[in-house]
């Protein structure tokens, strides 16, 4: 039986997901990162003293160098789902990155409330404007049921 890369498993689905929690881990770094600094800059850590210094350094670094990788992985991973399609528009390419992104934020913030309706409400239309554009990228229309993606792209082979 030949292998098939957008089976029922839903690997189109968990690579869209993935790469948008890959882009999700971008801002916690480049937050991390842009705070590290500010301590250091704004007198809350003090830097005067050369092995504290050091350290800070070390720590803003490692979130920079990090916040690079996931980039880049997040690249590779946004590339290798569009490569699953036959064809779509690059153009939209951060566009994608950016409305998942906010997509995931919006279920957080919905989450972490009280069940507020008007924060279910944006979520839903902050999927829905991110579906959008995922219709876009990849030049198909993206079904919110994975194993109706699943099924719809076993059916174009």
């Amino acid at each position: 039986m030949p292998k098939n890369p957008m089976s029922s498993s839903g690997q189109a689905e968990d690579l869209i997901r993935a790469f948008v929690q890959m882009g999700c881990a971008e801002v916690h770094l480049k937050t991390l990162y842009e705070k590290t600094l500010a301590e250091m800059e704004n007198g809350i850590v003090d830097v005067s003293d050369e092995k504290v210094r050091k350290e800070w350094i070390e720590k803003s670094e490692s979130y920079r160098e990090d916040l690079i990788e996931s980039a880049n992985l997040r690249r590779r991973m946004m590339s290798a789902c569009f490569d699953m399609f036959d064809g779509g528009d690059s153009d939209v390419w951060c566009m994608v990155k950016h409305l998942g992104i906010s997509n995931y934020c919006a279920w957080e913030t919905w989450q972490a409330s009280d069940d507020d309706p008007e924060l279910l409400d944006i979520a839903i239309e902050s999927n829905k404007l991110f579906t959008k554009y995922l219709t876009r990228f990849f030049g198909m229309e993206i079904s919110a049921c994975s194993a109706c993606l699943s099924d719809s792209l076993k059916g174009k082979e």
